[in-house]
């Protein structure tokens, strides 16, 4: 299924996707960056269309939701308008969904938390890419 049909199944779907998207990849500047992005949020502030055709690569950004360049060893964290970063719990960097207050775990060894799906993808685009697939359902 391309994603152009894919988003227009969310769309129309009885429940809400909130994905979180981590991408680890060299920016521009050929450094070692990686992120984890609320794919909603950035939606609103990005014209996906040059993603999607390919004209342009989704990079991580000091804006997203966390974000380290490995390079310089700065990170970031940036709460969204449906994710609030939780960085100094004692299992490591969490995410809680503004919605339905869940937890998404990123550790790739825990449980990525209750309607959460975590699905890493084969790529030769970038170094490394997991999807977090955080499913709220909508009353009907």
């Amino acid at each position: 299924m391309n994603i152009c049909l894919f988003l227009l199944f969310i769309r129309d779907c009885l429940c809400v996707f909130q994905s979180i998207i981590f991408i680890h990849d060299r920016n521009s500047h050929r450094q070692e960056v990686s992120a984890y992005i609320d794919y909603a949020h950035r939606l609103t502030t990005d014209d996906f269309e040059v993603y999607f055709s390919g004209k342009k690569r989704l990079l991580p950004r000091n804006t997203d939701l966390s974000f380290y360049n490995w390079d310089r060893n700065v990170s970031t964290s940036n709460s969204s308008p449906n994710y609030e970063v939780i960085a100094e719990d004692a299992s490591g960097l969490l995410f809680k969904n503004k919605s339905d207050r869940k937890i998404i775990n990123v550790d790739p060894k825990g449980y990525p938390g209750d309607n959460t799906t975590r699905t890493p993808v084969e790529t030769d685009l970038y170094f490394h890419v997991v999807f977090y697939d955080h499913i709220i359902r909508r009353g009907t």
